[in-house]
């Protein structure tokens, strides 16, 4: 793909975003929603393998049965209501509809099966787009629809989307697989608390963003694709498999990373609530999760498999890593990983946005 076409797309990706941002009007934040999903499509496919074609299709399908959906929620408010405005309360079956297809476009229970085949299918960092940037959009809609809707069902939903998440993970050994189920995950953990505490939500999925951000980031550098790769990854970069190690364990929310405030938040708002059952729930969760992130840790740091040397030598000689040259990309995984590993000391300064 040409440079010029490729800055075009994403300019347009940022610019549905920000029209879903600014919107007050359903029909607006329906044009955002597809000029975002029609912009993405060809960055995903820029390579035309067969594999990123097919997910790429997937991608689309599922984006346009969600729009449509809300689409058709829309038209169903206007005739009722006569208003197109987006603070408009909802009835009951149209907040259900509507909880699908946020869900369908958050990749939720029981809504996430296009999740994992449609990362696997990417790149690190088409796969880091979908799992960070293309969830502000329907986020957004969801906080500003959140007051008519179900709290007890969203709540429900991600709980099961974090039981999922976890069971799911458990037998993957693709690095891209295990990173979509834990995205499935922590989108549980977001909308089950997005429904007691708009803030608190907003807290989480900035810090998940962060520190996802520096997983895919450093998965893509060192181009680990499955667990065997991450087990040499200590053979030619130490740094970068305790990078690893340290931001998979910030992502599974160990103390003292910046992981654990997602954690705290969520657990601190629900508690508040008295939603001791959906804690419980989303801790057990979270304790399935942290098995499969426990394995990517040791294969990338803590256990050093026995390699021929013939492998030490091939992996060592690829060349990897740059060769001192400050990019954007390199700025933006220092940054990333940084605040993974010390970000836990911005936890008093993220209580004070809730």
């Amino acid at each position: 793909m040409h440079r010029s076409v490729f800055s075009v797309l994403v300019v347009s990706v940022v610019f549905g975003t920000g029209v879903v941002f600014s919107s007050h009007h359903w029909f607006t934040v329906w044009v955002g929603l597809e000029l975002n999903t029609l912009s993405i499509v060809p960055i995903l496919c820029g390579n035309f393998s067969p594999r990123g074609v097919e997910s790429s299709v997937k991608y689309f399908l599922v984006q346009s049965v969600s729009a449509a959906v809300i689409l058709n929620v829309v038209v169903i408010q206007a005739w009722l209501y006569s208003s197109w405005d987006i603070g408009q309360p909802m009835g009951v079956y149209t907040s259900l509809l509507m909880t699908f297809a946020i869900g369908l476009k958050l990749g939720l229970f029981p809504c996430h099966y296009w999740f994992p085949d449609v990362i696997q299918g990417v790149g690190f960092l088409q796969g880091l787009a979908l799992s960070t940037w293309q969830k502000f959009a329907p986020f957004v809609v969801l906080v500003n629809v959140v007051d008519s809707l179900n709290v007890g069902l969203l709540a429900c939903l991600g709980a099961f989307s974090v039981l999922v998440g976890g069971w799911g993970g458990l037998n993957q050994t693709q690095v891209r697989k295990v990173l979509a189920f834990s995205s499935i995950a922590h989108m549980g953990w977001i909308c089950s608390t997005v429904g007691y505490s708009l803030s608190g939500g907003c807290v989480m999925l900035f810090v998940y963003v962060i520190i996802n951000s520096g997983v895919f980031l450093l998965a893509g550098e060192y181009d680990l694709k499955s667990l065997s790769h991450v087990g040499r990854l200590s053979c030619f970069s130490y740094g970068g498999g305790a990078c690893l190690a340290l931001s998979v364990l910030s992502l599974g929310g160990l103390p003292p990373l910046f992981g654990f405030s997602i954690k705290f938040v969520s657990l601190s708002c629900l508690v508040g609530n008295g939603s001791l059952m959906l804690a419980g729930v989303l801790v057990l969760g979270s304790l399935l999760s942290l098995f499969f992130y426990l394995r990517v840790a040791f294969n990338s740091i803590l256990v050093l498999f026995p390699q021929h040397s013939m492998v030490v030598f091939g992996w060592r000689s690829l060349g990897l890593v740059g060769g001192g040259a400050t990019t954007v990309r390199g700025l933006a995984l220092s940054l990333s990983v940084g605040l993974s590993l010390f970000g836990l000391c911005c936890l008093p300064l993220l209580f004070s946005f809730l």
